[in-house]
């Protein structure tokens, strides 16, 4: 005969941590798209409604090359989601290990942090300053 590993204990506690911690990731990445499309939708209408304005003579409100702040937008917008999309992996891949235990991305999360708080500051700074 073999020696066979002896059978597993599953622990229906442990279970349904694993399970909400499933549906807490899929709940933050579901914020993170959310966020992502905002800022994507929010750099193509910026430059959509920079290049209306700027056709038009009368009004010289907004640069007639609105593009790279639409550019920028849609950018960091597709550069965030990727980054939610990493995380996301990760955190599921720590679930799915046998000896989980919940360990935060620090560096992940901060990164996207940054990210975000220099995308806010950029866009207040070109619409405050910008003649």
């Amino acid at each position: 005969m073999h020696d066979a590993p002896p059978p597993e204990q599953v622990s229906t506690t442990n279970e349904l941590a694993r399970e909400r911690n499933r549906a807490a990731a899929e709940r933050t990445l579901n914020a993170w798209i959310g966020l992502c499309l905002s800022l994507i939708g929010f750099g193509v209408a910026f430059e959509q409604i920079g290049r209306r304005l700027g056709q038009q003579a009368v009004l010289k409100l907004v640069p007639a090359n609105s593009t790279p702040m639409g550019i920028g937008f849609v950018g960091v917008g597709v550069v965030l989601l990727g980054l939610a999309l990493v995380q996301h992996r990760l955190a599921l891949r720590a679930i799915e290990q046998q000896d989980y235990v919940l360990l935060p991305i620090q560096t992940l999360n901060r990164w996207a942090v940054v990210t975000i708080v220099l995308a806010g500051v950029t866009g207040l700074g070109v619409t405050l300053l910008w003649p």
